[in-house]
């Protein structure tokens, strides 16, 4: 990207009342082009109260010479300002036609600066589902986890394994608190890059033969082995008092629900029932985590 091009454009995203307005940067250009020949008239009228009328010609050639240089000026910022619109649209031609993936600005506050961020989420989401396509099915491609289907083929496997071995596993899913409104706030791009930072802080705080999954959206599922069997609780309760860092350079506290269950390998039942009654219970108790404001944790046996 020719960044010399965009610093105009940029200048003027840096003007308080231009910041978050598109229209009214082109307004503001278009009164530089109409000030700088109408001062000029006004300063000329000063002047013709005490000349003749042949003296008068080279006042009008000055206002017409300042008027064109007026015009010239504001095509010329005009061009610069608009570069954005045909930034964006070279960047989803040349990913289209060349696979070629761009990187827009992605901070920018009007309506071209969400422009951009809307197309750059988009062609990023449009290259995580190729490379989900080009590799294995069991990944989800945004943060690297293993997704629902492979998750559930994981906790099947972890169910036999604690019954088989007759240990405890800690099974919980998570439900981050108010991601819609981050995702309104900082825009789905913005927000995509809070959610894999939020999964980092995740995987910081399981150890080795643990895992997660992402379970759907802004979902997680959870298993250890290697916790506190006399207060499981405690691994949770860390997770809640994590705060993460939005690209927007903001401290945000993760406000995460959680639903869990302390599996002891219960042999009366076979691997598949006892699967699906283990979702059932974690699920319940997020769903009353949530319907009493979130933020909290309820585990259940």
């Amino acid at each position: 990207m020719n960044t010399n091009q965009f610093k105009f454009y940029l200048a003027l995203s840096r003007i308080p009342l231009l910041q978050n307005s598109y229209p009214l940067k082109i307004m503001a250009i278009a009164f530089i082009g109409l000030i700088m020949p109408l001062l000029t008239l006004i300063v000329s009228l000063f002047i013709i109260s005490s000349l003749s009328f042949n003296e008068m010609w080279p006042i009008f050639l000055v206002i017409l010479l300042a008027t064109v240089v007026g015009m010239i000026t504001t095509f010329f910022l005009l061009y610069w300002l608009l570069y954005p619109i045909t930034l964006t649209a070279r960047a989803l031609h040349q990913y289209l036609h060349n696979e070629q993936k761009p990187k827009l600005p992605t901070h920018l506050g009007d309506c071209v600066g969400q422009l951009m961020t809307e197309v750059q989420y988009t062609i990023d989401k449009l290259d995580l589902l190729k490379q989900s396509f080009d590799s294995s099915a069991t990944v989800d491609p945004l943060t690297g986890l293993l997704n629902r289907l492979a998750g559930s083929e994981r906790l099947r496997q972890d169910i036999a394994r604690a019954r088989r071995e007759e240990k405890h596993m800690l099974v919980a899913l998570i439900d981050i608190d108010n991601f819609k409104m981050i995702n309104e706030h900082f825009g789905h791009y913005l927000g995509d890059l809070c959610l894999t930072q939020i999964v980092e802080i995740l995987a910081k705080n399981i150890r080795e033969g643990d895992w997660l999954a992402r379970w759907n959206g802004d979902r997680f599922m959870m298993v250890l082995w290697n916790f506190n069997h006399s207060n499981p609780i405690i691994v949770l309760e860390r997770l809640q008092k994590q705060s993460v860092k939005t690209p927007m350079g903001e401290l945000l506290q993760i406000g995460l629900s959680i639903g869990a269950c302390e599996y002891r390998g219960n042999t009366d039942l076979d691997t598949e029932t006892e699967l699906e009654t283990l979702l059932i219970h974690i699920d319940e108790a997020l769903s009353e985590v949530k319907q009493a404001g979130g933020g909290s944790i309820q585990l259940v046996e």
